[in-house]
């Protein structure tokens, strides 16, 4: 008896190869599509936690990417990953706040956008 050799179909190889390369150019497409919020106002949940306010799409992933804190303000920075929609979307925006944690307490400081605007205490 002689022993079988077992070959791969091209096929079985060929698809997880494809499926990673897809993965890696959604990956890149996603990134170049980041987009900044405007934000339209924060919160003082406690003396040393604010949360503040954006209006993105509905299925859009959004996060604080940045905070940086003065003795007189606290600069936020807001980034947003849309999702990609199929056919026609729709303009309507979801608000949805973000919880910031300070080193700080807030105190007298002013709250401000990523370009530099004061954000209003609501």
């Amino acid at each position: 008896m002689g022993t079988r050799r077992l070959r791969r179909s091209p096929w079985k190889v060929s698809i997880p190869i494809a499926a990673v390369v897809l993965a890696v150019l959604l990956l890149l497409v996603q990134n170049s599509t980041v987009v900044v919020p405007e934000m339209d106002s924060y919160a003082l949940v406690t003396p040393r936690t604010i949360a503040v306010k954006v209006f993105v799409a509905a299925c859009s992933w959004t996060r604080v990417t940045g905070v940086a804190e003065s003795p007189t303000t606290v600069k936020v920075t807001v980034e947003t990953l849309p999702c990609p929609m199929v056919g026609a979307g729709t303009a309507a925006l979801d608000a949805r706040e973000l919880r910031v944690s300070l080193n700080a307490d807030l105190g007298a400081r002013s709250v401000e956008d990523a370009g530099g605007h004061a954000l209003p205490l609501r």
